[in-house]
């Protein structure tokens, strides 16, 4: 019995330290397109599903899925959901110029919050890895992540995930990636 009680009491220690891990990464000071810093918890757990995006501007497939996530964003964002951009330099995986960014959220339409990481500050917000684009990751209502996507949403997709109260976190491949980060068979 007193064997079970230490490794209990050290399992409920690591759960309470990967969440309080997790939470203070959500905290992290972003800069916005806006000129504002932002943080993912001013968005995350507050009654609505977050798809957060990790994507370039010069990435062809991150552009490839841009129109499903605007169209996604504008027809959800009063209801039930929202989306938020982590943009990074693409190929660099640093940070991106502001300028050139702004100039395409205003061509491309573009109204969800955008916040500029590189890829290491994109890893810490999220508690992931972000070693590839496009990259999508989806909390649920209470704040919890519940899926990560690699390579480009479709809009079947969003709609599928946030219909689905029960998903529990899991990695999952789009149909279509990027080849340089296909995992090998």
């Amino acid at each position: 019995m007193s064997i079970k009680i230490p490794r209990l009491v050290s399992a409920l220690i690591l759960l309470f330290l990967s969440c309080s891990i997790n939470a203070a990464t959500l905290d992290a000071l972003l800069e916005g397109l806006d000129g504002k810093q932002h943080s993912l918890s001013n968005y995350i757990g507050k009654g609505k599903w977050v798809v957060v995006n990790v994507w370039g501007t010069d990435c062809p497939y991150c552009r490839a899925e841009l129109d499903a996530l605007i169209d996604f964003h504008d027809l959800h964002q009063d209801k039930d959901a929202m989306v938020v951009g982590l943009t990074l330099d693409w190929p660099t995986f640093d940070f991106p110029d502001k300028e050139e960014l702004n100039e395409f959220a205003l061509d491309y339409f573009i109204e969800y919050p955008l916040m500029m990481v590189n890829a290491k500050l994109a890893g810490e917000v999220v508690g992931k890895e972000v070693n590839m684009i496009p990259l999508t990751f989806f909390y649920n209502p209470k704040g919890d992540l519940v899926l990560r996507l690699n390579g480009v949403v479709t809009s079947a997709q969003l709609e599928k995930i946030i219909k689905d109260d029960s998903v529990r976190y899991q990695v999952e491949w789009a149909d279509d990636v990027p080849p340089e980060f296909m995992p090998e068979k």
